[in-house]
């Protein structure tokens, strides 16, 4: 790679070739190692949306969760898990690499199956959804949009739909999805292909309509690997010898305290729709 640079007065150009001798992904990956003593490596303490406490440590990530995980990500993933109040352990989130295989691949922070409905409802604007499949039918050559996640014999499933409706909007936001685009032909994408492609669209949405909240969130339904794949759980050996993370109960608030929410403070100041007229909303 060359560049030019020009020295002053008397209009001297001098260049200067540099060769990298490496790729982008290897120095990306070094840059990452060596930032990583910077990062502190000390237990996150996090607060479930059920009401538990656990102490997780970097180990614990690294041995259950995902073995390739770096220090930086490990502390990226807990800081995660305590902001949005997830539980690591009852596969509430996960921390996941795209391509096992080699070290170079970027870790990716992925929310468990039920996990965008909780924080959904757990947010005062969420008004409910609907949501469905994309079907066609060969005999009258139509193509229909169904509720729910049902494909008669005969039918070719097309893709996802779904709404997502606001108390502080006039219109629902609304997304379809192409299966093709999806379908990673494992798992439960073989099982229950219906089921996962409604559930692309309902979190495609959910994403659109409350962007402070999952922003940064991909729902398992998305990514193209197996989510579980480095998860590991805890055996009984391993529990009786403590390498459980340690957890303990919430008490519960006082009655004129009300329940702490799992969405953020700063929700409506993060939220840029927050102010926003009822006459204003768009998809």
């Amino acid at each position: 790679m060359g560049f030019t640079s020009r020295a002053g007065g008397n209009g001297a150009t001098t260049t200067t070739t540099t060769t990298q001798g490496r790729s982008f992904v290897a120095q990306a990956r070094q840059q990452n190692e060596a930032m990583q003593p910077v990062a502190s490596s000390d237990p996150v303490e996090i607060e479930a949306m059920d009401g538990q406490r656990m102490t997780v440590t970097f180990d614990d990530v690294r041995n259950f969760i995902c073995k390739e995980a770096t220090i930086a990500e490990c502390r990226i993933f807990l800081e995660t898990c305590k902001q949005y109040h997830l539980n690591p352990f009852t596969k509430e989130a996960y921390l996941i690499h795209y391509d096992n295989k080699n070290g170079d691949t970027a870790s990716t922070i992925v929310l468990g199956k039920t996990c965008y409905m909780k924080m959904a409802e757990a947010h005062p604007q969420y008004d409910g959804f609907e949501a469905g499949v994309i079907v066609f039918i060969p005999e009258v050559g139509e193509i229909i949009h169904r509720e729910g996640s049902i494909v008669y014999k005969g039918e070719e499933l097309v893709g996802g739909w779904a709404k997502t409706y606001r108390k502080d909007r006039s219109r629902p936001f609304y997304e379809e999805v192409n299966f093709s685009e999806y379908d990673t032909k494992k798992s439960l994408w073989v099982t229950k292909p219906a089921t996962m492609i409604r559930k692309v669209a309902l979190a495609h949405t959910l994403r659109e309509a409350f962007p402070a909240t999952f922003g940064g969130l991909i729902d398992e339904s998305e990514v193209p690997v197996e989510a579980e794949a480095d998860f590991r759980e805890l055996s009984a050996e391993e529990a009786a010898a403590g390498a459980a993370p340690t957890r303990r109960r919430i008490p519960k608030p006082k009655k004129e305290e009300p329940a702490p929410l799992a969405v953020e403070a700063d929700e409506v100041e993060g939220d840029p729709f927050a102010n926003a007229g009822t006459g204003g909303d768009e998809q």
